[in-house]
């Protein structure tokens, strides 16, 4: 598969013919191939290091591994992440039994056309990850700017539903009655003491809510800077230096094989590749681009090559069928190799086929239990992908100003994708097609009217 990235990086080819050392950055109109086509580890190409292809990797390993012990304290990452979500969802509700009166064919019908069949949200946005040793959480991340494509038609419109569930749940409490849902041989009881009806419909209501105030504004801000947050530690799982590794090729080398397949020229520097591919469960394969100057990891690529997870169990079913990346670091003065860019793809498949069923029952024995029953056979699948691009803007020390203001940026919500918003040419990276393609639907605009 081809995806647009961010920039040209001197030398990249990826059929590793060498790039003449001059070639300049070029912004928004290249490609980077991380196709699954597998390495074949056959050749050895000799350069001037007389190490091995494994030898190369734990030297590699070390050098990481010392800018990991880096201090942080008193400093910030100014980083640009983009994240793009896309969604395929097919569901079917079928209604085997119901005594409830307004729970019939036509309510779970009207049910299941709430949960739209595609869905999709875009995000751009600018970071400040500020680092503190002396802090309970030693680790803060605040937004400063950025926008979110995403169309209020393709969320699930489930109000109606919700309010009557609500009010049966209210009255069933009321009366002193309790809940028992089944799937199968599951089943779990719902009494008074397990629900707050009214924390329920205060973060309801406050989601919905069209009104504009400080602690509303507060509450996004700390969603959305969370959010960029968790996207950036999403990526740093797949470092190969990281604490705990998706793919352990520096912690765990004995589990892949390796080889030098090539010594070239990449930003001006001579680079041994060298190849990795997992031995027993062979997951993963991918390359190593490693400075013949100072062991340092230039580049990591990796992709895939069976299912990361595979659950089928009980009509639930997991799988996470495709993962790849390439990732870029670089020496930054004292402060080591740092990340400076990458590139994420993940595809997920969540699917259930199973019986569900809602039953309302007395407390007492009196007159029988069962009060009401709903016997729902249940078809749900979500095929989600999700692309990420980091891009680092730069390290600094901590503003003790810019620490204490009371910010309360939220992501702006265009119509369409804003061509213009970066003035910064650094984030001009060219948008996919399904950004480029989005446009606020008349139903979104209206109610923001």
């Amino acid at each position: 598969m081809k995806i647009k990235s961010a920039v040209l990086l001197l030398a990249i080819n990826l059929g590793w013919a060498q790039q003449p050392p001059s070639t300049p950055l070029v912004f928004g109109q290249d490609t980077l191939d991380l196709g699954q086509k597998p390495i074949m580890l056959s050749e050895v190409v000799v350069g001037n290091s007389t190490l091995s292809a494994e030898e190369l990797v734990m030297a590699a390993k070390e050098v990481m591994s010392a800018t990991q012990q880096l201090s942080m304290a008193d400093l910030e990452l100014l980083y640009f992440m983009r994240h793009s979500e896309l969604n395929d969802i097919d569901v079917d509700f079928k209604l085997k039994k119901s005594t409830v009166d307004a729970v019939d064919d036509d309510f779970i019908a009207r049910a299941a056309q709430g949960i739209p069949k595609q869905s999709s949200s875009h995000t751009e946005a600018l970071y400040r990850l500020a680092f503190n040793d002396t802090a309970k959480v030693n680790v803060s991340t605040q937004l400063v700017r950025g926008f979110q494509l995403e169309d209020e038609s393709t969320k699930v419109e489930t109000k109606d539903i919700e309010e009557f569930f609500l009010k049966e749940i209210e009255r069933s409490l009321e009366a002193g009655h309790y809940f028992k849902i089944k799937s199968g041989i599951f089943g779990a009881k719902v009494r008074e003491d397990d629900i707050d009806l009214d924390d329920f419909r205060e973060i309801k209501d406050s989601l919905r809510s069209d009104s504009i105030t400080e602690a509303s504004l507060q509450k996004r801000h700390q969603w959305q800077s969370a959010a960029g947050y968790q996207r950036a530690t999403e990526m740093a799982r797949y470092h190969p230096h990281s604490k705990d590794p998706v793919i352990a090729v520096f912690e765990k080398p004995k589990r892949f094989d390796f080889q030098l397949i090539d010594y070239t020229l990449f930003r001006d520097q001579w680079v041994h590749v060298v190849a990795f591919k997992e031995k027993s469960k062979a997951e993963f394969y991918g390359e190593l681009w490693i400075s013949e100057e100072d062991k340092g990891l230039l580049q990591f690529k990796f992709v895939n090559n069976k299912p990361l997870q595979s659950i089928n169990l009980l009509g639930f079913t997991y799988r996470e069928p495709r993962v790849q990346g390439q990732y870029f670091y670089k020496k930054i003065d004292d402060k080591g190799y740092r990340f400076y860019f990458g590139r994420l793809e993940q595809d997920t498949e969540v699917g259930v086929d199973r019986p569900l069923s809602f039953i309302e029952k007395h407390k007492a024995f009196i007159g029988g239990r069962k009060v009401n029953r709903i016997d729902l056979d249940i078809h749900f699948a979500l095929n989600q992908t999700e692309e990420y691009t980091y891009i680092l803007k730069g390290i600094e020390p901590v503003d003790p100003s810019v620490q204490g203001e009371k910010t309360l940026t939220v992501l702006e919500q265009p119509e369409s994708y804003p061509t213009d918003f970066w003035k910064d040419t650094e984030f001009t990276i060219a948008p996919s097609e399904a950004m480029r393609s989005f446009q606020l639907s008349k139903t979104s605009k209206q109610g923001e009217r």
